[in-house]
C-alpha cells in the first residue's frame, strides 16, 4: 500500500460546506494511475479526498481498469456517506448531490 503523495491523473475541485459553524472548505478529489501490484492477478488505483480524509489506501481490483473503475465509485459513496451537517458543493455553490 502506497501511502505517499502521487501524482493525479484527474481531479474534482468541490467545497464542503458545514451546516453546524457554515464554515466552507475546499474538497479535492484526487485519482491517481493505476498500477499493477502483480502483474495479470491484481492492480491498485490511488485515491485522496484532500480537505477530509486526505491520502487513502490504493483501491484494489483485478487490473487496471477495474482499480480506476473501483476507485471512482468509492470516492462517490465516501462523498454520499458524509456526516448529515456536511454538504458537499459544486465551486459555484449548487449542491453536488441532487436531493
Amino acid at each position: 500500500m502506497k501511502h505517499e503523495k502521487f501524482s493525479s491523473i484527474v481531479e474534482r475541485e468541490l467545497l464542503l460546506h458545514d451546516e453546524n459553524s457554515g464554515k466552507k472548505s475546499q474538497l479535492t478529489v484526487a485519482i491517481g494511475t493505476p498500477y499493477w501490484t502483480e502483474i495479470n492477478f491484481e492492480a491498485a488505483c490511488p485515491i485522496a479526498l484532500y480537505g477530509y480524509h486526505g491520502r487513502l489506501a490504493d483501491i484494489r481490483g483485478i487490473d487496471p481498469l477495474s482499480a480506476l473503475s473501483l476507485a471512482i465509485q468509492f470516492q462517490e459513496s465516501l462523498l454520499l456517506g458524509l456526516p448529515k451537517n456536511l454538504t458537499v458543493l459544486w465551486p459555484n455553490g449548487e449542491r453536488y448531490f441532487e436531493e
